[in-house]
């Protein structure tokens, strides 16, 4: 199947056009190898359209779209930190969680970009508590301020709430503040450690407990 076929389905099922970026990342090849298979109209692998049709919910050879429910991977043993941070140490997908595509509407999630992982510690309690489920949408990394976001400082998942203060510093907040202190990141300065925002954060949820 040729990339405008493949490109003018995925615009029926996501209702937007889809980039070279994200299916760069889906596929796992370089935007030059894509950029040219588009310009010549060229056949994606058999084992690419499967990836495609895995995170975009859709049978592409067979005309088939699921327009009601989308399909979210899980990662089961990938933990996002409120506390003093949980190293990601096992990034394998261990479930799929499927959701009504009328709900990923509502919360604002994009299919294909979001994932399911799990909270850990109380830093951002009440708001978030251990153990609870976070949807997170990784093509949302810009930062508005008081959104909750989850980051991966030094290696390590959290879950954090988030402040720009112009023109470069990211104000790092935890609900829980009688506890934790906020903190501040000046991407002015060098900084001596790994910081980046992996996504927001846009959905959470626990079983009554």
């Amino acid at each position: 199947m040729n990339y405008n076929t493949v490109l003018a389905k995925l615009l029926q099922v996501t209702k937007r056009n889809i980039s070279q970026k994200e299916l760069c990342e889906i596929i796992g090849i370089d935007k030059g190898t894509m950029s040219a298979r588009a310009t010549r109209n060229s056949k994606f692998k058999p084992e690419e359209l499967k990836k495609i049709e895995k995170a975009f919910n859709v049978d592409l050879n067979n005309n088939i779209v699921n327009n009601n429910f989308i399909k979210i991977p899980v990662f089961g043993n990938v933990t996002a930190s409120m506390g003093y941070g949980i190293s990601v140490y096992d990034e394998n997908q261990t479930g799929v969680y499927e959701i009504s595509s009328k709900l990923a509407k509502d919360i604002g999630i994009v299919s294909g970009k979001t994932q399911m992982i799990f909270a850990s510690g109380d830093s951002m309690y009440p708001t978030i508590e251990g153990g609870d489920s976070l949807l997170i949408d990784t093509s949302k990394k810009e930062v508005y301020d008081g959104r909750i976001y989850c980051v991966r400082i030094d290696g390590q998942l959290y879950a954090k709430r988030l402040q720009k203060i112009p023109p470069n510093t990211v104000k790092v907040i935890s609900d829980n503040e009688k506890k934790y202190d906020p903190f501040y990141v000046d991407f002015s300065k060098n900084i001596n450690f790994d910081f980046d925002v992996i996504g927001e954060i846009r959905w959470w949820g626990r079983v009554a407990r």
